[in-house]
């Protein structure tokens, strides 16, 4: 069965993230295939601590413009139309320099409930 996503029928809600920071987040998928995938917006100014993840992860920029850091590449600038790529374990910190849309998809980083 397909989905869609219309913008203006997204179905918004806050979710913790890395840090303890709290992000506007709608679910796209989650589940079969051990990845999830979510937009979320990170308005200007919101910074995401340096945290790692146990699985990859994809983060596509559709608005705005974020900034990576990390002690292995430095400083990072991504914008609309760009995006990176994290390895399990890499440490990173992302700050929104501008209202910033991603989509996020990532191998799923717990347990799945059947």
């Amino acid at each position: 069965m397909s989905s869609y996503f219309p913008k203006e029928e997204l179905a918004w809600s806050k979710a913790p993230v890395q840090g303890g920071v709290d992000m506007d987040k709608s679910v796209i998928w989650e589940g079969d295939f051990d990845m999830r995938s979510a937009f979320f917006r990170m308005p200007k100014g919101m910074s995401i601590p340096t945290h790692t993840h146990p699985k990859w992860v994809q983060v596509l920029v559709l608005e705005g413009e974020i900034v990576i850091e990390s002690e292995e590449d430095g400083l990072i600038r991504i914008t609309a139309g760009g995006c990176y790529f994290v390895e399990p374990g890499d440490s990173h910190k992302e700050t929104a320099t501008q209202d910033t849309l991603v989509l996020v998809t990532q191998g799923e980083d717990r347990q799945m409930i059947k």
